[in-house]
């Protein structure tokens, strides 16, 4: 429930004479919420594909954040070639996140209602203040459309690529928040990764929960700096 917008945070601790870094929204969300598409995985590896090649880049480290970082994980499965490493911040798993089909769809039908989304944020922003929260529901809103929250959604409920999941063996790091939902917590997180994943590190933050870029702004630019060395 955000954009590029989430990252302003680290912007003046990025070291830039060492990195380029590209932010990229998906479609339907922050400045390309207007670009027409489908909203699934499959179409957001390829648009990070044609970013790769449109700028003649040879190995990038692909970050990637909460639902983003299941595409993050798809990408690697299918073009693992053109990246060094996998940064994976609070990340959906490459299963997906697991219901049934009654509540898939009461989710799905829940989610297109206002009030479900500042449920969502209420309940993730316990130690924060009103401004926090004002400041997150307002970015749920306008950060994307409908239709794109709706298709991502249904993309995590639905996707499973934990099968294909043991075919990637660069580096993956994982930046988990102390203070996160169950689902993303270390343990859990930790439990399917250690599965799946020959290099493995797991960083948990402290003092964050879901938005660890936002929460600790300093730590997690150094860390992805780290991370990327």
């Amino acid at each position: 429930m955000g954009d590029c917008r989430n990252y302003e945070a680290i912007l003046p601790y990025l070291n830039t004479k060492e990195f380029s870094y590209y932010f990229i929204d998906l479609r339907g969300y922050g400045l390309s919420k207007n670009i027409k598409g489908i909203f699934n995985s499959s179409e957001a590896i390829t648009d990070i594909l044609k970013i790769i090649k449109n700028e003649n880049l040879k190995k990038i480290n692909l970050v990637g954040h909460s639902m983003s970082a299941l595409i993050a994980q798809k990408f690697a499965i299918n073009y693992q070639d053109y990246l060094q490493t996998l940064i994976l911040v609070t990340p959906v798993k490459a299963s997906g996140v697991k219901v049934n089909e009654q509540t898939k769809q009461k989710l799905l039908q829940q989610m297109q209602y206002e009030n479900k989304i500042e449920e969502v944020i209420l309940a993730s922003s316990k130690r924060y203040n009103q401004t926090w929260v004002d400041y997150r529901i307002n970015m749920a809103y306008t950060s994307s459309t409908k239709e794109a929250r709706l298709s991502y959604m249904r993309m995590y409920l639905q996707e499973d690529y934990s099968k294909e999941a043991f075919n990637i063996t660069i580096p993956v790091k994982a930046i988990v928040g102390k203070y996160d939902f169950v689902t993303f917590s270390k343990l859990a997180i930790k439990k399917d990764f250690e599965k799946w994943y020959k290099d493995l590190e797991i960083i948990e933050f402290e003092e964050a929960g879901h938005y660890p870029m936002l929460e600790c702004p300093i730590l997690f630019a150094s860390k992805i700096e780290t991370l990327c060395n």
